[in-house]
């Protein structure tokens, strides 16, 4: 069993700045951290899947660091349209948050019973996403490295959405993650963010699961383009559990009060008696 807690989309501002004037998003990200911190059982890793800043700059990428310090499990990075990979390594050279040494600035985490890639995305001036050869390359060679159960991790969502401002770049930039994905069947799912919300859809047989913002959430219409509603709540952690031949995944905000609120504590009965009444007559 492993688990696998999302974050995406911070949009980190300076200290002390609000994103768009009005959002506070180092208060969102600092309770996103404490619902992962209270999570029963602790997760194995926490993915902030790009978008890290607003801003690509020392004083922004200092206060997200500040932010995250307070997560108990460990942390990797992906870069984002908003972020700058190159400022990333230098602002965390002496932190083990963004392992990238390639010059695609990705990398691969081995430390579980399966496998995750960090797939970089970031287009320089675009919030388009770019997925070309060298970086393709990688992700073919990585993938050939080992054929344990593998998790894709990268920004941009590679898959059809329906939301216009998504998917205007086309489906030609993932063509080719979906044509490796086909040859390599152990991959078992992608992750991304962007969006400002989340949806779930396929990159040929595999799930793709886009998380929502932790920054703020953007209401788009599927199946027609016009322009989306911002909405500054902030999304839950979402929560990828491997279960040793498969992947569940799925929001996991776990409040407070969960502990006093289970069904065992409320009704009086203990949670083996309550069990045997759920299978009733299954026994």
């Amino acid at each position: 069993m492993t688990l696998v807690v999302q974050l995406t989309d911070t949009h980190i501002e300076a200290p002390g700045k609000l994103l768009y004037g009005k959002v506070d998003t180092a208060q969102h990200l600092q309770e996103s951290v404490q619902q992962v911190n209270a999570m029963v059982p602790p997760p194995d890793l926490v993915l902030i899947t790009g978008d890290l800043v607003e801003n690509p700059n020392e004083a922004s990428y200092g206060n997200f660091a500040a932010l995250i310090e307070p997560l108990r499990a460990p942390v990797r990075l992906l870069p984002g349209n908003h972020d700058d990979p190159q400022v990333m390594l230098e602002m965390f050279v002496d932190l083990p948050l963004f392992p990238a040494v390639h010059s695609t600035f990705q990398y691969a985490i081995d430390d579980f019973p399966l496998r995750i890639l960090a797939l970089n995305s970031h287009f320089q001036g675009s919030e388009l996403p770019d997925f070309g050869s060298h970086r393709l390359h990688w992700l073919e060679d990585a993938l050939e490295e080992s054929d344990k159960p593998t998790m894709i991790a990268i920004h941009h969502p590679p898959m059809k959405t329906g939301i216009g401002f998504i998917d205007m770049v086309g489906p030609q930039w993932y063509a080719g993650i979906r044509n490796v994905i086909e040859r390599n069947p152990h991959v078992q799912l992608v992750i991304a963010g962007h969006g400002h919300t989340d949806l779930v859809g396929r990159i040929g047989s595999v799930p793709v699961y886009m998380a929502g913002s932790t920054a703020h959430q953007l209401i788009a219409a599927r199946g027609r383009d016009q322009a989306p509603a911002f909405d500054d709540r902030r999304a839950p952690p979402v929560l990828h559990h491997w279960m040793g031949d498969c992947f569940v995944s799925g929001s996991d905000p776990w409040p407070e009060w969960v502990e006093e609120k289970r069904i065992d504590q409320e009704s009086g009965f203990n949670w083996d008696t309550l069990k045997e009444r759920m299978r009733g007559a299954m026994r």
